[in-house]
Order: structure tokens, then C-alpha cells, then sequence
């Protein structure tokens, strides 16, 4: 099976699980601070079981480009809706959020402070979930030895959010916490240009 599977794949498939390990961290989080939400169990109740196996044994390699989308599509949804619903029962539940995603961000990184900015900028892209690669979610502005600047070209999380009458807003800010914590050992400045712009800099 493998002999149909290409890098791109499994790079695909590292990001899908790297955020389907923050919706466990999130249900972790609802159980240990006892707050009764059954997110877990909603879970499996609204999209079903999310196992994740290695990508050899369970991808459909007549349609993997098919399959690898409902696999997106399964963990924006599992996202959307745990953050969501853990807000709505708990707004002051955002601080221990933000600190989940930036605990997440700094242990899946192997960023350094000898790494350039441009293999940084490189393994930020190639961490966060954005759609699938045909998707073009983001595009490079500028891009120098010391600084990369880039732009959200399309969201393709908010229908996730909005299908579960959730704030594409909380999304955005959890995110940024995550980037926050994958920069934390690589010595760079990390700047919000504005709404969908930007950069990293060592100057």
C-alpha cells in the first residue's frame, strides 16, 4: 500500500495529527478539572470514531486525496466543537485553553535558535493544520534571511466554527498562542501585522 503514498501524505497526515492530539488535550482537560461535559462522548456521537492509525493501514488508496480531506474536515470539525462547547460552559475556561495550545506549540517543536527564519517560517507551515495543500490557506509576502512575512490568503476553518455556532475569533487566538509556544527556543520576534499578516523576524 505504501507504494501509492507520497511524502506529501504523510506530511499531510502529521499536521492532521498534531491537532487531533489537541482535541485529546482538550477532552483531557474537561475530565480533569471535573467539568461533566461528555465532550468526548459528544464527539464520537456527532462525527464518529477519530482513531488515529498509521497512515498505511487505514487510507483508501483508491481515493486518498478524497479520504485525506474527510480527515481535515473531521478534525476541524472535533476542534471546532470541543473548544466551543468547553467556552460556552466556561468562558473563563479560555486562559487554561491558551496555555494548552501554547504547551502544545512548544512540545511538538523542534525549532532552535540556529534555525533561519526561513526553515522556521518552513516548520510552522508544516505543523498547522490549514486545509489541504491545493487549498493555498496561506501565501508568502516577503521572504529575506533575517525575515518572512506572510498572509492568510483564505480561511478554511471559520464553516467549521460556524457550523457549530462557534467564534472563528477563538480559533485565531488559540492559534496564535500555539505559534507562541513552537517560536518559544528559536530566538525570533513574532509580529501580528495586522488582521492576516505576519512575520517573523531576527534583526
Amino acid at each position: 500500500m505504501s507504494a501509492f503514498l507520497g511524502p506529501i501524505h504523510h506530511w499531510l497526515y502529521n499536521k492532521i495529527k498534531i491537532q487531533h492530539d489537541i482535541v485529546e488535550d482538550i477532552m483531557s482537560l474537561t475530565e480533569n478539572k471535573q467539568l461533566n461535559l461528555n465532550i468526548r462522548e459528544k464527539l464520537i456521537e456527532q462525527y464518529g470514531d477519530a482513531e488515529m492509525k498509521p497512515l498505511e493501514e487505514v487510507i483508501d488508496v483508491n481515493n486518498i486525496h478524497g479520504w485525506l480531506q474527510k480527515k481535515v474536515s473531521l478534525e476541524e470539525n472535533r476542534l471546532a466543537y470541543a473548544v466551543t462547547q468547553l467556552l460556552n460552559e466556561n468562558s473563563s475556561m479560555m486562559h487554561e485553553l491558551k496555555d494548552l495550545f501554547a504547551n502544545k506549540g512548544a512540545e511538538v517543536s523542534t525549532l532552535t535558535e540556529n534555525d533561519n527564519v526561513n526553515d522556521i517560517y518552513k516548520t510552522i507551515n508544516d505543523t498547522l493544520l490549514d486545509g489541504m495543500p491545493c487549498d493555498h490557506a496561506n501565501i508568502v509576502v516577503s521572504q529575506e534571511d533575517e525575515e518572512v512575512i506572510w498572509k492568510r490568503n483564505v480561511c478554511v476553518h471559520e464553516d467549521y466554527w460556524n457550523a457549530v455556532g462557534g467564534d472563528i475569533s477563538n480559533y485565531y487566538l488559540l492559534r496564535e498562542e500555539f505559534i507562541k509556544g513552537m517560536l518559544e527556543r528559536a530566538n525570533v520576534t513574532y509580529d501580528k501585522l495586522d488582521e492576516t499578516t505576519s512575520k517573523i523576524s531576527r534583526r
